[in-house]
């Protein structure tokens, strides 16, 4: 199967309300804190939009009903063993064979960086606290005592991230040149995502991420449209993989 170099940039993701990356660690009163890089600035690390995605994948490849491993728990994934491996682990890596994709943290675009970076005033004005309430999974209700605060992000924020590296991918009906069947699966997990972080119950995290109108395929510009026009042949990959054997 070929090996081919994959440019998808600018990944431009636009917030439709509050963001709620939370870091797992609190500050002060503050319960839930957000995801801050070096300079004060939220950011959604590479990580969790990796794994957003990933979640994604799985749910476009079971549409067309192809195999899908049991991630994150290792033992139900495919491993560097699998002879052959799901069409989502060949685009994301599995325990002991990563994929040698990289993906970018989601940076604030250059124009929200110059107004909410420099003195400490303007870098608190990203953030805002709501305080909340446990809810009782077998009552519905309140629980008593149980009130938090969590810290959210400003609404309507926009990001950019960037993934690059080498992809082996299996050519579609012979032809490799859009980036098989692994790109195609990737850009259409990128549309399907339209949460990320926490509280989307509570209006936090919607969010689109808009695709460039072209990526770099085996070094080459493609249009992402003519990719995508390839989706409903998502479900002949296992053929394409019996036929290759």
């Amino acid at each position: 199967m070929p090996r081919m170099y994959i440019e998808i940039k600018p990944l431009v993701i636009e917030m439709k309300g509050p963001l709620a990356l939370n870091t797992g660690f609190r500050r002060g009163l503050i319960h839930r804190t957000v995801e801050r890089d070096a300079e004060g600035l939220v950011y959604i690390p590479a990580s969790s939009l990796k794994g957003r995605v990933r979640h994604a994948c799985e749910q476009v490849a079971r549409k067309f009903g192809l195999r899908v491993c049991h991630a994150p728990r290792p033992a139900g994934m495919c491993s560097a063993h699998t002879p052959k491996p799901c069409l989502v682990c060949r685009v994301f890596g599995t325990p002991g064979r990563g994929s040698e994709l990289r993906w970018q943290d989601a940076r604030l675009v250059e124009e929200y960086r110059d107004i909410l970076a420099g003195d400490e005033a303007r870098r608190q004005a990203q953030f805002y606290v709501r305080t909340q309430v446990q809810l009782s999974r077998r009552l519905g209700t309140a629980t008593p005592d149980r009130l938090f605060t969590s810290e959210f992000a400003l609404e309507n924020l926009r990001f950019e991230s960037a993934i690059t590296g080498w992809l082996d991918v299996t050519p579609i009906a012979g032809e490799d040149a859009t980036g098989g069947y692994e790109l195609l699966l990737l850009l259409a997990g990128l549309r399907l995502v339209h949460t990320l972080g926490s509280g989307s119950s509570r209006g936090a995290g919607h969010c689109a991420i808009h695709l460039p109108e072209q990526v770099i395929v085996g070094m080459k510009p493609v249009q992402v449209a003519d990719i995508l026009d390839n989706f409903d042949l998502l479900g002949e990959f296992t053929r394409e993989m019996e036929n290759g054997d």
